[in-house]
């Protein structure tokens, strides 16, 4: 396949290198799914294609915006418009019209209010690049809509709920009659995924606000992490089931088993023990383990399969990245990397069948899966953005820390592997990473960067640091 445009070059020895199909064809077309300012479209700056035409939607955005980053030119970001259109309330909208760049209006402001991802997309975009301008900028703006978070979306439990769709909420097939999200039962519950969100964005931001050296407002931000921790373990965690619930108006569980409840992990709500216990649900096959990881629903819902044969639940990259990162979070790096190659194995089965990349899989089939709407989320944007991230972030281990001159590596293949152009701080870095030996020795690392770096090769809990300067290094690792 011919390689891909503006993102850096994979290549891997023998047969395994067909997994990187899906990642050479996302970032061959990704483009194709910017829409850029003028005649078609009067945002301030390039944004995403949407679902919905004419539309474009905050929670893509923010998770593209994790697969965007590794481009070497042009939009690295696609967060921007929404960032421009902060609301006069102070809270940043959760879609945008494409022909008239604004909010679209609705008789209830919370309806209009984003999923609060963005601190995550500006916190990662920092720690590829490290552009401490933009990041300065991006925390004013993130921090008014904090505040207008705390004054209105906190509910008497200090919990929080969303709205449908800025939340993806009918993948998890939660508060729906009749193959449809009920806007009012949503509205009366408390999300354990909103509330991860919001414990995971006030927990960024205030790492933002720490390297910005705002010490005030990080303490103030710290203490809201642990208020929504605090809350969440003591109503949403079931100590039987050993699972976060959502909790109904009058503050009761709704037991439904869904991937939504791993946020809990990835923002730190999860105690250690707790993080434990639901990692091991996931692979357990009368809870979550389905034919391919990880669906939204869990296998032990028993209307798994309904009787025109869709399946309760979907396997989607963007549910799966969470738990994927959640699974790095515990330093289980090589679980996570086993089943983002098991996705990647099956995004390219599906896409040698059919030419197209999708958006949802059949947890327990090798075909697409139909989304809320109908569509099949054939070539969706967001797919496209997060296979790159999977591939780059997940599968080859990369993780950036630019804020500390680090890039981190965490081999997982055992034959050789390449990766060519890679953009970070500021520098360009090759590298060869040589086969795995049987034996145990150590694999050779040839590595060529024209930007000083510290980088840390991680092997379970071990790991080595390597003090780089510019030009040719050969590294035992």
């Amino acid at each position: 396949m011919p390689e891909p445009r503006d993102f850096p070059i994979l290549k891997i020895t023998g047969e395994q290198d067909s997994l990187l199909d899906p990642y050479r064809h996302a970032c061959r077309h990704l483009r194709e799914y910017i829409v850029e300012p003028g005649d078609e479209s009067a945002l301030v700056a390039p944004a995403l294609r949407g679902l919905s035409q004419g539309f474009v939607e905050a929670r893509d955005a923010a998770l593209a915006t994790l697969g965007l980053r590794w481009a070497g030119i042009g939009t690295t970001s696609v967060t921007d418009p929404f960032l421009g259109a902060l609301d006069g309330s102070g809270y940043l909208p959760s879609r945008l019209e494409t022909a008239t760049g604004g909010n679209p209006p609705s008789d209830q402001p919370n309806r209009r209010v984003a999923a609060p991802l963005f601190a995550l997309a500006e916190w990662e975009l920092f720690k590829l690049h490290g552009n401490r301008e933009r990041l300065g900028h991006a925390f004013e703006l993130l921090l008014a809509d904090f505040m207008y978070r705390e004054d209105h979306q906190r509910k008497r439990n200090g919990l929080v709920a969303g709205t449908p769709d800025a939340y993806a909420l009918h993948a998890t097939g939660r508060f729906m009659l009749g193959g449809r999200v009920v806007p009012s039962l949503a509205a009366s519950a408390s999300w354990v995924d909103a509330s991860g969100m919001y414990a995971l964005n006030a927990r960024v931001l205030g790492e933002i606000a720490r390297v910005l050296g705002r010490k005030e407002e990080a303490g103030e931000l710290e203490w809201a992490v642990r208020d929504v921790a605090a809350r969440a373990n003591a109503l949403m965690w079931h100590e039987k089931d050993e699972w976060y619930y959502d909790l109904d108006e009058h503050g009761e569980h709704l037991s439904v088993k869904t991937l939504a409840s791993i946020w809990a992990v990835w923002s730190g709500i999860a105690p250690r023990t707790h993080a434990e216990a639901m990692i091991k649900r996931l692979s357990d096959p009368t809870q979550f383990e389905r034919a391919h990881p990880y669906s939204t629903v869990s296998a032990g819902e028993g209307d798994y399969r309904k009787r025109d044969g869709a399946p309760g639940g979907v396997s989607r990259v963007d549910f799966s990245l969470p738990a994927w990162e959640s699974l790095f979070a515990l330093h289980k790096y090589s679980t996570a990397q086993r089943s983002c190659e098991a996705y990647l194995k099956r995004v390219g089965k599906v896409l040698a069948d059919s030419g197209e990349m999708f958006l949802a899989h059949d947890p327990d089939r090798d075909i697409p899966a139909p989304l809320h709407d109908g569509s099949s989320g054939a070539n969706a944007p967001l797919a496209l953005a997060l296979n790159i991230q999977a591939t780059l972030g997940i599968y080859m281990g990369l993780r950036p820390h630019a804020h500390r001159h680090e890039l981190e590596l965490i081999p997982y293949l055992e034959s050789t592997h390449t990766i060519e152009g890679l953009r970070f701080a500021y520098g360009t870095i090759n590298m060869e990473v040589g086969p795995a030996d049987k034996t145990g020795a150590r694999r050779t690392i040839e590595l060529m960067c024209d930007v000083p770096f510290r980088l840390r090769v991680r092997q379970g809990a071990k790991s080595q640091v390597h003090d780089l300067q510019p030009g040719m290094h050969t590294l035992q690792a």
